[in-house]
């Protein structure tokens, strides 16, 4: 634990990037991208139709800059439609656990049961060019509730504008860059190495912590700073954090205020695979209890450490959550963490992670979490490129109930 806080303790950041050395995935990018505009002109000049290039910015993660090239490539080929490229991810998952009455029914899992199947999401990820550096990214997700009912989300809807690799735009909902998971990882879970996102950084509507989810303007790019390759990114916008509550499911809506995200991360080219940043973020919320008349600040600081090459996968990052009334009152710090390491062995990767999250009994939310802490560890087996099957042990301790002990199997998809 010690050495855990200690690689955690000092870094800080996030961006719409891949596990493997992004520097080293944009080359590869760029290099099929001339590739095809060549395949291009010798096709016009036969008549035939001229390819097109994919969106690559939701490459899925990798374990090393060589499996990730292998994913790019595949991604290159995605459908395209009058224009529309889109690729396609599913999953179906069974998952048991050993308390009756365990927790909130997220994605189809029905509480009370001992265990039972279940479908999780079912994403469509679009894109489609308007010019040279102009472009549109959108993201859809269907999603099971209770009772095998489905409902439909508009996870990213982005209208995007590369001036150049100093300066990046993007308008419309996006994914908000509070540390490095929610901007590495989207909706698909056949993109990650584990079941299930670590729970600081779950989706909020799924009971996660954070605001995951905003609509506004982001803003990247590469900043010159030679063979560190740092980078940087800043969001304004508005997040309308709905959180249902992980024991009853009562849903309570934090009322958000428009938020500030600033953050800076770098690639130093000595080491690839390593990504060291950080970012804060600030924005106002409402004490549901009291009404929405009384306001908190809500700020939120990350750090992370990751390193992805070499088969290896190793993540870090941790945060402090802070609220504080803005008229005077009780100031709650709410530190959380995960650690993740994996390897890859030919077609199978063995992962273990250990997660914390300890939240202030006085905040007026996450009465619910509390403490809560453990390990999750299992495999994950790519049959190939499209298909993985996944299974995962977790042991979670629980401030004032008992501990839960839990077995998921995943079998995630790629079209």
């Amino acid at each position: 634990m010690i050495a855990l806080s200690t690689l955690l303790g000092g870094t800080a950041s996030a961006q719409d990037s891949i596990l493997a050395d992004r520097e080293t995935i944009r080359q590869l990018a760029q290099q099929i991208r001339q590739l095809q505009e060549k395949v291009a002109a010798l096709e016009a000049k036969q008549g035939s139709a001229p390819s097109t290039t994919a969106d690559t910015s939701s490459v899925p993660a990798s374990g090393d800059a060589s499996a990730s090239a292998s994913q790019l490539a595949s991604f290159q080929e995605a459908h395209e439609v009058r224009g529309i490229r889109w690729r396609g991810f599913g999953e179906v998952n069974y998952k048991v656990l050993n308390q009756r009455q365990p927790e909130l029914a997220t994605f189809g899992f029905v509480p009370g049961s001992a265990g039972n199947f279940y479908t999780g999401d079912f994403d469509l990820f679009l894109t489609s060019k308007i010019s040279e550096k102009a472009s549109v990214l959108a993201e859809v997700i269907i999603g099971e509730g209770d009772a095998q009912r489905f409902d439909i989300e508009l996870a990213r809807a982005l209208l995007k504008y590369d001036y150049n690799d100093h300066l990046r735009l993007s308008i419309g909902r996006y994914h908000t860059a509070i540390g490095y998971y929610n901007t590495a990882f989207h909706s698909g879970k056949w993109l990650q190495t584990t079941v299930d996102r670590p729970l600081v950084m779950e989706f909020a509507g799924d009971g996660g912590l954070l605001p995951t989810q905003a609509l506004g303007l982001s803003v990247t790019g590469q900043i010159p700073s030679g063979k560190l390759a740092l980078n940087y990114i800043a969001e304004y916008g508005s997040s309308d954090t709905v959180r249902p509550d992980l024991d009853d499911g009562t849903v309570v809506d934090e009322n958000n205020g428009n938020h500030v995200n600033l953050g800076l991360f770098l690639h130093p080219e000595s080491v690839p695979g390593l990504q060291i940043g950080g970012s804060y973020y600030h924005d106002r919320i409402s004490d549901f209890l009291k009404g929405p008349s009384v306001r908190l600040a809500q700020t939120v600081i990350n750090g992370h450490l990751v390193y992805a090459a070499h088969s290896f996968e190793i993540l870090n990052e941790a945060f402090l959550i802070r609220n504080a009334y803005e008229q005077g009152g009780p100031i709650s710090n709410m530190p959380a963490f995960y650690s993740q390491f994996s390897r890859r062995f030919g077609k199978v990767r063995p992962f273990f992670r250990y997660q914390y999250v300890n939240t202030n009994i006085k905040s007026s939310y996450h009465s619910d979490v509390l403490l809560r802490h453990g390990p999750s560890f299992g495999a994950r087996y790519d049959f190939n490129e499209s298909i993985a099957f996944k299974t995962q042990l977790d042991h979670t301790i629980r401030k004032g109930s008992p501990d839960v002990d839990g077995l998921q199997m995943q079998v995630s998809f790629a079209f």
